[in-house]
Order: C-alpha cells, then sequence, then structure tokens
C-alpha cells in the first residue's frame, strides 16, 4: 500500500498527520486482504500437506508391491558343503530341502590349434573362402596369420582367434569356442580349392562322411534348393571341381549350381540316388541333399573341397588342445548333463556353479525358507501403511483450545481415503476359496488408531503351514475353466471376479489370412509368377505341390515373410503365421483364375487378391469384449475392464469362467494407484481443488487491492481539495485583517 508522496502545506500541514491518516484508514480498509491472505497460507499448508500424503501413498504401494507376486513369502537361503567343488545361490520359490551333488566332469570350451607357421606378419598366399560356425570368413592372398585372426575376430562366429607365439619363428592360431560344451563344438569347412585350413594346419587331410544316413550320406541344412550354393552359403567365391562318387566323375560347380542341379547330377550316376529332403529348423523349412547307393554306401573322393563345402564329407581338427565336453553330474542320484557349468534349471530357482570334479565325493546342498527375510518385508509394509495412518490422523486433530481443526479435519476426501485403506486390508479374500481368507488369519490387525499390528508368530504359523495360502491371500490369482481360453494379462482396473467369475463366450474364433489354391491332381502343370507380399517367385510346370510349397517357403524364408505353405490333399495351402484383421496376404498371379494355374490370386493375370483373418469376438462378464488377433480384451468401463484373454477356440460358444482374485495387496496397490493417478486421481483432484482456491483468493485480493489503491486517491483528492479550500480562507482572511486596517478610527486591538 503506497499512499503517495503528496505535500499538504499550510495550517493542515501543521496542526494535521494527512498522511498518517490516510495510511491508517488504508488499513482498516484493508482488513478483508489479510482475511484472504492468511485463508491463502493455510491453502497453501494444505497442498503442502496433500503433496506429502501423497508420497506416503506410493511409499506404501511400493511396499505392498514387494508382496504382489508371492515371492516375498518364499524367500530362501542356500548352502553349499564344499563351495570349492559346488557354489550355490537361490531365489524366492526355491524348494525348500537337501540336495546331494557328485561332479563327474566339468564342461569346457572347444579349442584347437594351427600349425607352425614361421611368422604371423608375412603373406600366406592363400585365398578363398572358410566357413566357421556358418559364418562366411573371406581370406586374401596377402593376408597374414594376423589377418586371419582379425577376420576371424569380426565375423561374429561365435569364437576368439590369439595367436601364441612360441618361438620367433613359431606362430600358432589358436581358436576358441565362446559357447562352452558340447553344442559349442567349433565347426569349420574349407570352403575353397586352397585348402587353407589345413594349409596352416587346422584341419588334416583326412576326409570321412559327415551325416550318415543308411546306406549313404547327407549333406548339410541349407535354407534354399533352388539358388546357387554360393548364395545359400554366402560365398564370396565358391570352389568348382569334379568329384568322384562310387568311381563316377561328377562336375559340380558351387557358383551357378542349386541342390536340385547338384541331386540330378549324382543320381545320374549308376546305382546312386540323389534326392533333396525338406527338414523343419526351429519352424523354419530347411533343405539337404541325401545321397543312397543301391547296394550300400557309395564311396566319395572330394575334389577341390566340393563335397566337404556340401556338408557331405568332413575333415578333422589336426590339433585339438580343447574337446568340447558338457559338465557331467548328478544330483541325488539322478544323472545330468549340461553345457555350462552354471546351472540354473536343474532345481527351480536354484543356482549351482559347479567349480572342480568331486572324485565320487557327495557335496551337500541344503535350501532354507528365510522366514525372517519374509517377516521383515511384511514388517516393511505395515510401517509403510502405518505411517500414512499416523500422517492422516495428525492433520485430522481439532483443538478444543483453539477451536482449530487439522489440514485434514472434515476433509471427505481423505476421510474416503482412510477408511478404504482399511477396506482393503480387512476385506475377505475368498474368490479362490481355501482356509486363509482375512488378513487377521496371517497375524495383521488393527489398533485403536486404525494401525496396523503384525504378530509375527502366527505368521510364521501361517507360513509353515500354508504358504500357497499366504501367497494367494496378499497377491493375485488367476484360473479358467476351459482350456481354450489363458489369462494374457490384466489391470489395476480389473475387479476382482468373485467366487461366480467372468463367463467367457465366444461368437467368432480367430483365424489366420489364408489362400488355398485350386485342386490339383496333377501338380503344377504351367509355368506360374506368383507375387506374394510383393515378392514374386516361379512355379515351373512339372513340379510337385510339396516343391511349390518348399519354393514359397523359400522365399518367405530369404524374405523374412510371416507365412508358410504347407499341402494339403491336393490343394497348396498359404497361411499367416498370426491370427487377425491386421494380418493379410496379397497373391497376384500371371495366369488368368481357371487357365490351369494353381487359381491363387486375382481372377484375371495381375490382378491382387487380398485374404484377411479374422479376430475373435465375444463377451466377457456378460459384455461386450474387443477382439484382436486371439486376444480377447474387457471393455471399458466393465468390471473385467483391463482383463486380456488368449482363445484359442476353433469353435463358437461358451468357454467356461476366468477367476480373477486380488488379495491384500493387489487390492491396496490398485486403490494406491487410482487416488495417485496424475490425472484423476482423488488425491490430485483435491490438490486442483485447493489450487483452484488460491487462485481465487488471489483474484479477491487483487481486486481489493484495486478498492485500496483507489481508496487511497480519492482520500488524497479530497484532503488536496481541502488544502486548497483552507489556503484560499487564510488568504480571504489576510486581506480582511488588511482592510481593517483603514477603516475610520483605525484597528485597535
Amino acid at each position: 500500500m503506497d499512499v503517495g508522496t503528496m505535500a499538504i502545506s499550510g495550517l493542515i500541514a501543521r496542526d494535521f498527520d494527512i498522511e498518517g491518516v490516510i495510511t491508517q484508514l488504508a488499513q482498516i480498509r484493508r482488513r478483508p486482504v489479510a482475511l484472504l491472505e492468511e485463508r491463502k497460507s493455510a491453502c497453501n499448508d494444505q497442498i503442502v500437506a496433500l503433496q506429502q500424503l501423497t508420497a506416503r501413498a506410493l511409499s506404501l504401494s511400493t511396499s505392498a508391491s514387494a508382496l504382489l507376486d508371492g515371492t516375498a513369502f518364499g524367500q530362501v537361503s542356500a548352502s553349499s558343503s564344499d563351495e570349492s567343488a559346488v557354489v550355490v545361490s537361490a531365489s524366492a520359490g526355491a524348494p525348500v530341502g537337501s540336495y546331494d551333488i557328485v561332479v563327474s566332469k566339468l564342461a569346457q570350451s572347444h579349442k584347437v590349434s594351427s600349425g607352425v607357421v614361421t611368422s604371423a606378419d608375412e603373406a600366406l598366399g592363400y585365398a578363398g573362402d572358410i566357413i566357421i560356425n556358418g559364418q562366411v570368413v573371406t581370406i586374401e592372398a596377402a593376408d597374414t596369420l594376423s589377418d586371419i585372426r582379425d577376420a576371424i575376430n569380426g565375423s561374429g562366429a561365435g569364437v576368439s582367434a590369439s595367436i601364441l607365439t612360441v618361438a620367433e619363428d613359431d606362430h600358432r592360431l589358436s581358436i576358441t569356442s565362446l559357447t562352452s560344451g558340447v553344442d559349442g563344438a567349433i565347426e569349420m569347412i574349407d570352403a575353397n580349392a586352397s585348402g587353407i585350413l589345413e594349409a596352416i594346419g587346422l584341419q588334416d587331410s583326412l576326409t570321412t562322411i559327415k551325416h550318415a544316413i543308411t546306406d549313404g550320406a547327407a549333406g548339410d541344412a541349407l535354407s534354399d534348393k533352388f539358388g546357387p550354393i554360393a548364395d545359400a552359403l554366402g560365398l564370396v567365391s565358391a570352389p568348382a571341381g569334379t568329384v568322384q562318387i562310387n568311381g563316377v566323375d561328377v562336375a559340380i560347380d558351387l557358383a551357378t549350381d542349386s541342390l536340385e542341379d547338384i541331386a540330378s547330377a549324382i543320381s545320374a550316376v549308376s546305382g546312386v540316388t540323389a534326392t533333396i529332403q525338406t527338414l523343419d529348423l526351429d519352424g523354419q523349412a530347411a533343405y539337404r541333399l541325401e545321397i543312397v547307393g543301391d547296394t550300400g554306401v557309395p564311396t566319395f573322393v572330394d575334389d577341390a573341397n566340393v563335397l566337404t563345402t556340401l556338408g557331405v564329407l568332413e575333415k578333422g581338427f589336426a590339433n585339438t588342445v580343447d574337446a568340447a565336453q558338457d559338465a557331467a553330474f548328478t544330483i541325488d542320484g539322478v544323472a545330468m548333463t549340461r553345457s555350462t557349468n552354471a546351472v540354473d534349471d536343474a532345481i527351480e530357482n536354484v543356482q549351482l556353479q559347479l567349480v572342480s570334479e568331486t572324485g565320487g565325493s557327495t557335496v551337500t546342498v541344503d535350501v532354507r525358507a528365510d522366514t525372517a527375510a519374509t517377516v521383515e518385508t511384511v514388517e516393511s509394509f505395515v510401517d509403510a501403511y502405518n505411517e500414512v495412518i499416523r500422517f492422516i490422523n495428525k492433520h485430522q486433530d481439532f483443538d478444543a483450545e483453539t477451536e482449530q481443526g487439522g489440514l485434514f479435519f472434515g476433509s471427505p476426501v481423505v476421510m474416503q481415503i482412510e477408511a478404504q485403506l482399511r477396506d482393503q486390508v480387512s476385506d475377505l479374500v475368498d474368490t479362490m476359496g481355501g482356509d486363509l481368507l482375512l488378513a487377521s488369519q496371517v497375524g495383521l490387525s488393527f489398533d485403536a488408531h486404525d494401525q496396523l499390528v503384525l504378530d509375527s508368530a502366527a505368521l510364521l504359523d501361517a507360513l509353515a503351514t500354508n504358504p500357497e495360502g499366504v501367497r494367494r491371500l496378499f497377491g493375485t490369482r488367476t484360473d479358467t475353466t476351459s482350456p481354450e481360453v489363458q489369462v494374457h494379462a490384466l489391470s489395476s482396473a480389473t475387479a476382482d471376479s468373485g467366487a461366480a467369475g467372468y463367463a467367457v463366450e465366444i461368437t467368432q474364433a480367430a483365424e489366420r489370412a489364408t489362400a488355398r489354391s485350386d485342386v490339383l491332381p496333377s501338380g503344377i502343370t504351367l509355368d506360374e509368377t506368383l507375387t506374394i507380399d510383393g515378392k514374386s517367385i516361379t512355379l515351373t510346370a512339372g513340379m510337385s505341390l510339396q516343391e511349390a510349397a518348399d519354393l514359397i517357403n523359400a522365399l518367405a524364408t530369404a524374405q523374412g515373410m510371416a507365412i508358410d505353405a504347407s499341402v494339403d490333399g491336393d490343394t497348396i495351402v498359404v497361411e499367416h503365421e498370426l491370427y487377425g484383421t491386421s494380418h493379410e496376404i496379397t497373391i497376384e498371379s500371371s495366369l488368368d483364375d481357371g487357365a490351369g494355374g494353381t487359381g491363387l490370386g486375382g481372377a484375371v493375370a495381375g490382378e491382387v487378391e487380398v485374404y484377411t483373418g479374422r479376430d475373435v469376438a465375444g463377451t466377457i462378464g456378460g459384455e461386450a469384449a474387443e477382439g484382436r488377433g486371439r486376444i480377447l480384451t474387457a471393455a471399458e468401463g466393465s468390471p473385467a475392464e483391463g482383463l486380456q484373454l488368449i482363445v484359442t477356440a476353433e469353435t463358437t460358444g461358451s468357454k467356461g469362467v476366468v477367476l480373477v482374485s486380488k488379495g491384500i495387496a493387489t487390492r491396496l496397490t490398485d486403490y494406491l494407484e487410482a487416488i495417485t493417478d496424475p490425472d484423476a486421481g482423488s488425491l490430485t483432484r483435491a490438490t486442483e481443488g485447493v489450487n483452484a482456491q488460491i487462485e481465487s483468493i488471489d483474484e479477491e485480493i487483487a481486486d481489493l487491492e484495486g478498492d485500496v489503491d483507489r481508496y487511497i486517491e480519492e482520500l488524497q483528492a479530497q484532503f488536496s481539495r481541502m488544502e486548497t479550500q483552507m489556503s484560499q480562507s487564510l488568504s480571504l482572511l489576510d486581506w480582511l485583517e488588511n482592510q481593517v486596517k483603514y477603516l475610520p478610527g483605525g484597528w485597535r486591538e
């Protein structure tokens, strides 16, 4: 408040403190502003308290989350009777008990070495490709032993190469598998005519059949049987040579020949049949050459490493430093092997590190329930809960002497929060049934101040007698009555289903996009180009349906397409790997429909046909649900909101019920998530409400301050006018006095 710097002189200025009077009058006028500022200060204190309550609620949510998945009630400790042989650790949920372990062999990585190379830094003069664990390494004539080491290390072949210097003129290339165990054995192929691996002493010259089959041999599996071998293997320069099978020359050029070409050439040898077999490797189609003799295994003579590159023959390692070896051990007399010495899948949630062989001696591993850790976790939860309640109670107090209530006194939001927190803990958990239905049965009760009290002995007794019941009492459990329905996910919005569960009704089963050819009893009779999802292949007359399907699968593998082709009777079926309307297949044919081709694609040549899948459709809990592929999601706003089901049913109709049980910790975290939600939580809305009050108070203060300023201006103007009038009056008085002096008879005192 500024009353200004107006100077008032004369009689008033001498006898009256005008500025003081204006200041006092303005202060009286400002009293409502002071009251509003007190209200604003109280609102700010309330916001701070709400923020502190929110922080405590989030802390409680974190503590409750530790009880959600049940691991807190299955905490364990583990020990080994001989840590120089077996080191053990265990995580929550490990089965309690003792286990006798005998280690007979440790896993080790495959390690090989080359022969002596006089210099590591002089050009070796070898050129061509080698293949290590399926990865092509290209060697050039100018490469040194050091260059070969670097090329191998940069190939991503899962090995580590190094040079061992024995003497000034004795250097050896050492290669170690990065994966221990038999499955980590190093595979090397001299895919070149120079015999590079043999030349530097990594492999010997003796060849043997690599994949023996009845009366013959098979090659390595390849991803494509129609294209050149060089492309299938990724070779930069593929070898070519004339091999001998049963003494008969067969010319093979891996740069241009496909598996089909090679099989045809070998089959021309009398008494020998070569075929291409289709394999399923991890869900992908693969192909291998199989060579069978009419009267037993044919003889093979390689040339330029052609049969070695195909995987029909193989060379042995010249110098094996360490053989690839699995760990071999027994647990309680049961023999087991693993590719690594770190064993984490033999005993559930128990991690074993095999350190040394025990020579037949037994190492005892003990896994014990760590109930002290469980009690500590529940105690932390109780402390976090009580911190929230203490904070609420502190600010709900009413001081009778001052007749002043706390910051939360009479707040319906906070009162509801306190009541709801108690309900989440004390309400029944009976959806799944069982013996433990109430918090009081595991030692949790409330005192007179609504704070939780833990009876540790009761909790320990419940853990000892019914550990799964304790987990169910605190956590989340789901179950379905139909094998065609699985729970995929649920959210904090998903309500406990109760014992009746959520009924599931399917009105439409999910389907994959499927294209089916015409009936083709004679196979492919015309050359036809199919463009599938923008990628083209050509089916040639004389192909069988299986060969056509194999060609489509080869295209899919090469292009990373999520489709699969198969033969069903006399038809070719092309299916998308995923379900639903968002996954489709487009096919265009070079032939008109009905012209003798496959019938796939549009009605006329060049026309695209779109094949689309279907989403699952149905209801959950009697309310329409949203389908996407095989996932059926409960409707927003329904009791089951957030519940996602995987429906594998291929027929419609009732698919049983889904039970959702939400225990104490789950209910608490769901509720705390709701009230602390930054957009719609009750604590958020309460804070926004107080902020709105502050904004309103600020507006009132601004209006009142404006009134006071105008009031001061008006007072100043009034006193200014008074001064002027007083000054004029004094001047008139002086004039009258002077006039009186000149009256007849003069002025007498």
